[in-house]
């Protein structure tokens, strides 16, 4: 690919040359129409919005090309900071410009050195999950079975200790190091994105309680799957020490240092510094601009790393079913089927009490309000992604619910990233599954530490490729589970995401619709009409 390199003066016939040449560009990565399309809008969006406010004769520089094997477009102009996604009267307004940007809906701005720079990660289309998931099970079997046949068993174990085991090993190691960083950047980076805290207090308060709420309440629903599991809860400490035990996760969400946290790979902890911290720059606003530009520029380089790693989960899948193959443990992944169908069960139940609850409130049809949300639910179901969905979750939001497009706007945004009671669900769903299959002792004071983590990892989950990864390993190192079941649980994810996303996507239209009437920003007309 040859790289493109280009300097214009800034009016609208370079506006239209820039916008050519990057159709030509996506032409040339065959992407889809419409994902060229998308490109080149954005891009034209973006260099009309410099127009509009920059000096006159200012030059904007289009480069395109690849950096690490991925294909980019970068817009560049120097002068006085002009961000598009964070402009007071942008569509979005300042908060939800930076959701978009994480969600990978926008393009990412960044202002160093007096330039300002517009930077697209152009995306390829990819085998999808289940494809993936069938090459590579059948791949790893095939080769697994080949092993057996025609290895002796001393060169298989030779091979599964001295290479099969270390490489996936050394993986969810570099995951563990990523992971704690991560989580806090996304955590204490969202907070700040709220833009002041006048909009913290006004909206956003009422939006993320509810938000929050919820998740926490499906979470705590979830725990009565725990008989399902045979779990026996008689393995842990007597009462007073289970009381102890949730007192002192209560308590030890203090850390003694800040780097503690880190360095011992403390969740929770890392979370109540990076809520800390978040709320600290939002209160502080300019007077901490240079830290939250560092934050932001840090959390940027941390997603893409991960997003670099999470390439690798199929490779280590591959090692992972061909290690089970030549164990003789392959019923650890088949004994999954159990917990695909409670789990799926456990939504579909969640889901109608969602429906039933918000028609209740709305007084309407519980079946006008699924026949509304049904487009979002299938676009999710088909695509297993929360920012495919974002179109159709802000038409049933507006157009079919009535729900007031300033709020929409706001709310839906910042609700695919806090908003995932069915993932809070899953997650503890998964946890009962393999503490049952690696027997971990469970306590009454456990169960309650699972809901709670499995709903804070739901939260703080990154909306990004690889987040399933880190929350996966930072739940099952929480409850004691062995981090063997970390590549188990990813290898099931495949299939599970579609559905859980799906599930996510469908009910928080109908949160957002509880909310939205408390605060009279629907219009009743729009959502009574069939």
């Amino acid at each position: 690919m040859t790289p493109f390199d280009r300097t214009y003066v800034l009016d609208q016939s370079a506006c239209d040359a820039a916008a050519e040449e990057i159709a030509a560009f996506c032409a040339g990565l065959k992407l889809p129409r419409r994902e060229a399309l998308r490109y080149r809008l954005a891009a034209e969006e973006c260099m009309l919005f410099w127009l509009e406010r920059a000096d006159a004769g200012a030059q904007v520089r289009l480069c395109m090309g690849q950096r690490l094997l991925a294909p980019f477009i970068s817009l560049e102009l120097s002068g006085a900071p002009l961000d598009p996604y964070r402009d007071e009267t942008g569509d979005f307004g300042p908060y939800c410009g930076g959701v978009l940007e994480n969600l990978h809906l926008a393009p990412e701005y960044s202002y160093v050195g007096g330039c300002n720079r517009i930077y697209f990660r152009v995306r390829r289309k990819r085998l999808g999950q289940l494809p993936t998931l069938g090459l590579v099970i059948a791949a790893s079997a095939l080769i697994g079975i080949l092993g057996q046949l025609l290895l002796p068993q001393p060169l298989l174990s030779a091979l599964q200790q001295g290479i099969v085991v270390p490489v996936y090993d050394t993986f969810f190691d570099i995951l563990s190091c990523i992971a704690g960083p991560m989580i806090f950047l996304s955590v204490a980076w969202g907070i700040y994105g709220i833009g002041d805290a006048a909009t913290l207090g006004r909206i956003g308060k009422k939006l993320m309680l509810g938000y929050v709420g919820t998740v926490f309440l499906v979470a705590a629903c979830a725990a009565v799957s725990l008989p399902l599991f045979g779990l026996d809860l008689s393995g842990g400490a007597g009462q007073e020490a289970q009381l102890s035990s949730i007192a002192q996760m209560l308590l030890g969400i203090f850390p003694a240092t800040i780097i503690e946290p880190f360095a011992t790979g403390n969740t929770l902890q890392i979370i109540f510094l990076a809520v800390v911290i978040g709320i600290a720059l939002l209160f502080l606003g300019r007077k901490t601009s240079a830290v939250a530009v560092a934050i932001e520029q840090v959390n940027y380089l941390v997603q893409f790393l991960m997003e670099f790693i999470s390439r690798l989960v199929p490779f280590v899948i591959f090692l992972v079913v061909l290690n089970l193959f030549w164990s003789g443990d392959l019923d650890t992944l088949g004994g999954t089927w159990r917990m695909l169908l409670i789990s799926l069960g456990l939504c579909v139940l969640a889901a109608a009490g969602f429906l039933l609850v918000t028609a209740a409130r709305q007084k309407v049809s519980p079946l006008l309000l699924a026949k509304k949300g049904l487009p979002t639910f299938l676009v999710a179901l088909a695509t297993a992604s929360s920012a495919a969905s974002f179109s159709s979750n802000m038409t049933v939001s507006e157009k079919k619910y009535g729900i007031a497009p300033s709020l929409c706007s706001f709310g839906i945004p910042l609700g695919m990233v806090l908003h995932a009671p069915i993932s809070a669900l899953y997650f503890v769903v998964t946890v009962f599954y393999f503490a049952g299959e690696y027997g971990v002792a469970c306590s009454v004071g456990w169960v309650a530490v699972a809901v709670f983590v499995s709903a804070v990892m739901a939260i703080a989950m990154p909306p990004i490729p690889g987040g399933a990864a880190v929350a996966y390993s930072i739940l099952f190192a929480q409850m004691g589970i062995p981090a063997e079941a970390v590549a188990v649980a990813l290898t099931v994810d495949l299939v599970t995401d579609f559905y859980i996303t799906a599930f996510d996507m469908f009910v928080l239209p109908l949160s957002l619709l509880n909310v939205a009437s408390r605060m009279g920003m629907v219009d009743r007309a729009v959502l009574e009409k069939d």
